[in-house]
């Protein structure tokens, strides 16, 4: 498949290319991420990039690269997109640059997608956006009053306790997590961690703070980052009340192959299904 045409007007690159060839603008957006459209003769990879009147359009059909992540969608509908994150797949763009992230993955598919909330490199789980600009203002609001509830399922050494809260300060603004233990065994203890606030690293610092930090975890957790191959953190469930119709959504994420093994070694073996 190949196209290339004169653009007759000033335009965004995707409604140039579906105005002027058979492809939608979806499908436009897909291939000008993967780097598969010039712009008079320059690579262009932003589908709102301005296109001038006059400009020769090329586009080509460009492989799936190899070993592009997987983001399993656990709900869609018109204003919501939740996607399943691996562990190691940056929510954003980072400062280092040239790395595959959500947000850029998502943005070269979607007509529109919203960023509202982030989740760790090294952890997994579930990621909310938005497909509308409609759902925009009530989903910030929810994030920022504590109204969609997130709950993570978290493997660490030792024994926290039955039930308890962490409520140390990070960065020296209030945060607040609350635990439940639901396995312990050699050593290591499953806990179910939900958030009141959001701050950056939140589980991980006050499970570090608190002499109990999470497996794998190389940034705050001493030995016990050396005790897993990936951060024993995984963002399993979201609750809140839909943005636009009001219905009651709980949407979750099962523990993936590369955590479950641990998970069932620390007594937990279905426990994330307690969730």
């Amino acid at each position: 498949m190949a196209h290339r045409f004169v653009s007759q007007a000033e335009q965004r690159l995707d409604k140039a290319i579906a105005g002027q060839t058979s492809l939608s603008r979806k499908r436009a957006r897909t291939l000008i991420g993967r780097g598969g459209v010039r712009v008079d003769g320059t690579v262009r990879d932003k589908p709102f990039a301005v296109v001038p009147k006059g400009a020769i359009v090329e586009v080509r059909a460009v492989a799936q690269p190899k070993g592009r992540p997987d983001l399993p969608e656990r709900y869609r509908d018109p204003w919501l997109l939740a996607i399943d994150k691996p562990a190691g797949l940056p929510t954003q763009a980072t400062r280092q640059g040239g790395r595959t992230h959500v947000y850029g993955m998502l943005a070269a598919s979607e007509r529109y997608v919203g960023l509202h909330h982030r989740l760790d490199t090294p952890a997994s789980g579930l990621l909310l956006l938005t497909l509308s600009k409609q759902a925009n203002a009530n989903i910030a609001q929810g994030f920022r009053e504590g109204w969609i509830h997130r709950s993570y399922l978290a493997v660490v050494l030792g024994d926290p306790g039955a039930t308890g809260a962490w409520s140390t300060p990070v960065d020296g603004k209030t945060a607040r997590t609350r635990f439940t233990r639901l396995s312990s065994k050699d050593g290591m203890s499953v806990i179910r961690c939900t958030l009141e606030t959001g701050r950056t690293h939140q589980v991980r610092r006050h499970a570090a703070d608190a002499g109990h930090p999470l497996l794998g975890d190389r940034r705050h957790g001493g030995a016990a980052g050396r005790a897993w191959p990936r951060l024993a953190l995984h963002a399993a469930l979201l609750e809140l009340d839909h943005p636009v119709t009001e219905e009651p959504l709980r949407i979750t994420a099962p523990v993936p192959a590369d955590l479950s093994e641990l998970v069932e070694q620390a007594g937990g073996g279905g426990e994330a299904g307690k969730l």
